[in-house]
């Protein structure tokens, strides 16, 4: 049995809006994922990544509500953040005042700190043993920014003795270059 040319393009229209809808559903899936998710604080985002979705449900009442705490911190830090910027902008710049305004964002800074280190401790506390380290887990792999770690990334790049290798893994210096007294 031949097909023939309405076949032929019936079959590719149903193809096409089946990949279609399947692209729209996980639109769909990840964007109401990300609605559930956003009522933790950016701070606790992290943590609630990889918890099963009985624990999330568990714990989202109480990071709503911890969001709720720290949104008017966040926001202090924002407008402190601001006047800085504006005071910088400025011509002149007013030293004093400038001052003042970095005074204010450490502060500001220093209290959603406290705050939040607070309530990370709280959650981490309802955490079991293995949520726990999945979320360090999570943590070791992000790696330190500082030394060319950290998930995103170009990936292969120099390494701190200049060796290409993955991003954020280095290999120990098995030969130091040897000091001579002209670099001291």
């Amino acid at each position: 049995m031949s097909l023939n040319r309405n076949n032929v393009l019936l079959w590719i229209v149903v193809i096409s809006v089946s990949i279609n809808l399947f692209f729209v559903g996980t639109l769909t899936a990840r964007y109401l994922e990300m609605r559930n998710s956003s009522a933790a604080p950016v701070n606790m985002r992290w943590v609630m990544r990889d918890l099963e979705p009985t624990a999330r449900e568990q714990l989202l009442p109480q990071i709503r509500t911890q969001n709720e705490v720290l949104r008017p911190l966040r926001m202090d830090m924002f407008r402190a953040q601001r006047e800085v910027n504006q005071l910088l902008a400025a011509d002149p710049v007013d030293q004093a005042a400038v001052l003042d305004a970095f005074t204010r964002l450490r502060e500001a800074n220093l209290r959603y700190q406290q705050l939040s280190h607070e309530q990370l401790t709280g959650i981490f506390a309802q955490l079991t043993p293995e949520q726990r380290q999945r979320a360090f887990r999570f943590m070791s792999e992000r790696g330190n920014p500082m030394e060319g770690g950290g998930r995103p990334g170009p990936g292969p790049g120099p390494d701190r003795n200049g060796d290409h290798s993955e991003r954020g893994m280095h290999r120990p210096v098995t030969n130091p270059p040897a000091v001579s007294e002209q670099d001291n």
